[in-house]
């Protein structure tokens, strides 16, 4: 086992893993500028070797360290949506809110709001109920959720900074100084 973790990049994936628990494998990738065969040749390394733990979804794998049990893994792939994410904080700050409740609350669409409301549900991260003639919902585990938000916010929080500047900077035109000549074509097909 020692050799399988002091490899030096299988050690950055434990360690990335281990402060990124549910990452998939496309975001290990990216975020330690590795190539797509060499991600996931060393996470398969490190599943069948016991250093990781991988939970598949059907369209995704996530990884995780072993230390985290089964109920902190389905917290970890709910908090990484961040349409769940924000169900679950909402049902947090303001238990047992209806379902009108929510759809405000979130400013999502209908369909994607009951679509992620039944995945948690369906997970036993939602609990719902009865009351004044409408159903309600409420978070469960919330001492452990509330645990987890608060170790791991800054990291999601830092994955949405991301995400921006990748998306900002792709808008953005090729940057040159003031009064620079535009890139010549030559060599591109251009006349």
């Amino acid at each position: 086992m020692d050799d399988l973790v002091e490899q030096p990049t299988r050690r950055r994936i434990i360690d990335y893993v281990a402060a990124n628990p549910g990452s998939s494998g496309r975001e290990v990738q990216r975020q330690l500028d590795l190539g797509w065969g060499e991600t996931a040749y060393h996470l398969g390394r490190l599943v069948r070797g016991e250093a990781l733990r991988k939970e598949s979804t059907g369209h995704r794998d996530y990884y995780f360290p072993l230390v985290l049990t089964l109920a902190d893994r389905k917290i970890f792939q709910a908090l990484h949506s961040p349409t769940e994410r924000a169900l679950l904080v909402a049902l947090l700050d303001r238990p047992d809110l209806s379902s009108p409740d929510l759809l405000e609350a979130l400013q999502v669409g209908r369909s994607a709001m009951y679509f992620h409301l039944r995945h948690l549900l369906n997970e036993g991260l939602v609990e719902e109920s009865y009351s004044a003639g409408a159903r309600r919902y409420r978070a469960a585990r919330t001492d452990r959720l509330q645990e987890l938000l608060g170790v791991y916010r800054e990291t999601w929080e830092g994955r949405l900074v991301d995400r921006f500047a990748a998306s900002f900077a792709g808008m953005l035109p090729d940057a040159r100084p003031p009064g620079s000549p535009p890139p010549s074509d030559e060599g591109r097909g251009g006349t």
